[in-house]
């Protein structure tokens, strides 16, 4: 089992320092090629999304600039994977606070045009690919950006028909679970394709006083354990872990990656 984080200044001074055991560092399709040299100097690279604008629910999101800069970045990295999120259900959609993307009830498109869009780029971005494509669940929030696709019904029925496999984003699993009023994290998690899985993300998500669950990337605790082993239990195809916490210290960095050493020996 391989483990890696997201890249983080944090991140690059421990690698620099050899202060750290990791395998693989994720990098942003969102970031440029030098900060993606810099991180191929220090260990492989996994990519993740193709950019910010790029959603598989929007008419056609393959614009020539973007696939252009994705495709040197392919080659650049050669990862074994790409990954990217499942769509959204509104175009236009994007960040409207920090933690949740939104988008007016105008924009929020019908259920079997979103996961037909879906359907048709993730096929196509598969064969753009020419490798093995991940698609990522996401968090429930009522914005009209998350409607449809956080249902594990949904999200099984598109994995199949796109025919790909999974990212498992465990603290977006927490989220919608708990948005969503399923009785637990397991049981939302137990609905979804864990057989497919092939990456997890994992962070600690932020309970807003029991109102909602919010995706603030914060460090794993000692608690988070319990579920990742869990969770590993039910997805024997993963392959890799990758810390997303955001802009983590390095002593907080350190500690994390101890906790994940210890589920996977």
């Amino acid at each position: 089992m391989k483990i890696g984080a997201t890249i983080s200044p944090a991140l690059l001074s421990l690698l620099d320092r050899n202060q750290i055991d990791l395998d693989y560092i994720e990098v942003n399709g969102e970031r440029d090629l030098a900060t993606l040299e810099r991180a191929l100097s220090l260990r492989p690279v996994l990519l993740h999304d193709i950019s910010y604008q790029f959603w598989l629910n929007y008419e056609d999101p393959f614009d020539e600039p973007t696939m252009t800069k994705a495709r040197a970045m392919l080659d650049l990295a050669k990862p074994p994977w790409h990954s990217t999120g499942i769509g959204a259900s509104a175009e236009p959609q994007g960040h409207t606070t920090e933690f949740w993307r939104g988008a007016p009830a105008s924009a929020l498109q019908p259920r079997e045009r979103c996961l037909a869009n879906i359907v048709r780029n993730g096929r196509r971005l598969a064969e753009w690919l020419g490798m093995p494509l991940l698609l990522e669940n996401f968090n429930y929030h009522p914005t009209n950006a998350y409607e449809y696709i956080c249902e594990p019904d949904t999200f099984n029925r598109l994995i199949d028909e796109i025919g790909c496999d999974v990212l498992l984003d465990l603290a977006h699993a927490q989220i919608s679970a708990f948005n969503m009023r399923w009785p637990s994290a397991r049981d939302y998690l137990a609905a979804l394709p864990l057989a497919q899985v092939r990456e997890i993300h994992i962070n600690q998500p932020y309970n807003d006083n029991d109102r909602q669950y919010l995706d603030r990337h914060l460090p794993i605790q000692p608690r988070d354990q319990d579920l990742l082993r869990w969770t590993l239990e039910r997805a024997p195809q993963t392959e890799a872990i990758t810390l997303e916490s955001h802009e983590p210290d390095e002593a907080a960095l350190q500690e994390e990656v101890r906790l994940l050493r210890e589920v996977v020996a």
